[in-house]
């Protein structure tokens, strides 16, 4: 089974690490593709899986439910895990949550 991190926008993913590496590593410029390039090492350094998809919010098509954009769009199924990732702090910051058919019925029946 596949586990989706959906994360924030990339806009704001790209602007967080982009000031947390200003702080680490100040006056030294940072590529327009940080986010990309940063996960795609991390991804592979740390040896994740290749059912692991970091899915920024702005790469899901607007007003699609969470379940049917994943399916259309990165082939999710039933049984696949979601955890939904905001920029708050606290226990309210990850709500995770295991895709029911009912939650990808709709792409599902289009393919």
């Amino acid at each position: 089974m596949a586990t989706f991190y959906l994360l924030p926008p990339r806009q704001c993913l790209e602007q967080a690490l982009g000031e947390v590496l200003a702080r680490l590593l100040p006056g030294l410029p940072l590529p327009p593709d940080t986010w990309d390039v940063i996960t795609e090492r991390l991804g592979s350094a740390a040896n994740w899986p290749a059912e692991v998809f970091l899915v920024p919010r702005d790469d899901l098509p607007e007003g699609e439910p969470v379940g049917e954009a994943l399916a259309s769009a990165f082939g999710a199924e039933p049984g696949d895990r979601v955890c939904e990732v905001s920029l708050a702090r606290g226990p309210a910051a990850t709500r995770t949550w295991t895709l029911t058919p009912s939650d990808v019925s709709v792409a599902l029946a289009a393919r």
